[in-house]
Formats: C-alpha cells, structure tokens, sequence
C-alpha cells in the first residue's frame, strides 16, 4: 500500500504521531543537469518510508523546499 502524501489536513479525524521529514537529491551528472523530478521523487519516497516506520497510514500537511544550486537539485519536504 502506498502511504498517501496531501498538502492540506484531512478530512476526518486523525492522531498525529510525528513531525516527518526527508531530503532529495539529485546532481548534475557528466552531460546532464539536476533533474527537479529525480529529487521530488526521492523527497517523497522518504516521506513515506519514515511515514511507514511510524506505523503512519499519510503524512499531511506536506510543504516543500527547493533549493537549486550550480551542480544539484535539493527537495526538503516535511509533514505530520
């Protein structure tokens, strides 16, 4: 099962366990540039494994951060 993400609370009652929070990545490679998809896919892969560690069923309230620099893409994104 896939822990769902949402930028907004749900809508229904809900207990929260845990601030989560997960960085991604992704450099400039021999002839290629950072790519913003590689590094939000792995922001949000690392939400959901930190989700399911916690015995979460979704995060919510996600915000995320981009930060580009000269050779990398970063993504930090954090939820309850």
């Amino acid at each position: 099962m896939t822990i769902p993400l949402t930028t907004y609370p749900p809508d229904r009652p809900h207990e929260v366990i845990e601030v989560v929070a997960a960085v991604g990545v992704s450099t400039k490679g021999f002839l290629s540039a950072p790519d913003l998809r590689v590094a939000m896919a792995a922001c949000r892969d690392g939400l959901r494994l930190r989700a399911r560690e916690l015995g979460a069923d979704m995060v919510v309230g996600c915000h995320f951060q981009v930060d580009f620099g000269p050779s990398a893409a970063n993504v930090t994104g954090f939820g309850t």
